[in-house]
């Protein structure tokens, strides 16, 4: 299954502590539009039943992976503002990750705008905690390109020079919370 989706968030999220540690001097472009976000999730409105196919899970899945980097993105503008929302798309070293992430741009004094793309080349299910097709993994070519990252005094942050990426999102239905759950995003190579 290919599905090609774009992802607005204001955030990066994978990367976060990669794009600053391996920072080149490379200026950051200016989005030229300002991201359309939500307030509202949809994909963790009241409780889910588990998966009962492949189709079903990888839809739920790939849904709870286009809301939280959009939860991640507005928490992110916002300062840290509404961190308490991750809980609901987010879980395990996901959860770990997007809490570092807002804690280093506010250490740093850091603004962050702008849009991520990710284009989901497959997706593929299994067996989680007991439950079928309870994991999904969703590779990825996840695109930094756009992401602005600001000092305090408004200057362009140091980037390094690729800012593209292949992400593995590993999404899980966590059963006790009768959720889908992003619980890990690992980068699986230097470029896409």
């Amino acid at each position: 299954m290919t599905t090609t989706r774009t992802l607005t968030v204001i955030a990066g999220f994978v990367a976060g502590l990669a794009l600053l540690a391996g920072c080149t001097g490379t200026t950051t472009p200016t989005p030229t539009t300002t991201p359309t976000t939500s307030t509202s999730p949809t994909a963790t409105a009241g409780p889910v039943a588990p998966p009962s196919s492949e189709d079903e899970a990888i839809a739920a899945a790939t849904e709870v992976a286009e809301e939280s980097l959009v939860i991640r993105g507005e928490v992110s503008a916002a300062g840290g503002d509404g961190i308490e929302r991750f809980d609901a798309v987010l879980t395990g070293q996901a959860l770990q990750s997007a809490t570092d992430e807002i804690d280093l741009y506010n250490a740093q004094g850091y603004v962050t705008t702008g849009a991520v793309t990710a284009d989901f080349t497959s997706a593929y299910t299994q067996t989680y905690e007991g439950v079928e097709f309870g994991m999904v993994t969703l590779p990825s070519c996840t695109d930094f390109s756009t992401l602005v990252i600001t000092t305090s005094d408004g200057s362009p942050a140091p980037r390094p020079s690729t800012l593209q990426y292949p992400v593995d999102y590993q999404v899980v239905y966590v059963a006790e919370d009768e959720a889908w759950k992003v619980s890990n995003m690992i980068k699986t190579g230097d470029t896409c």
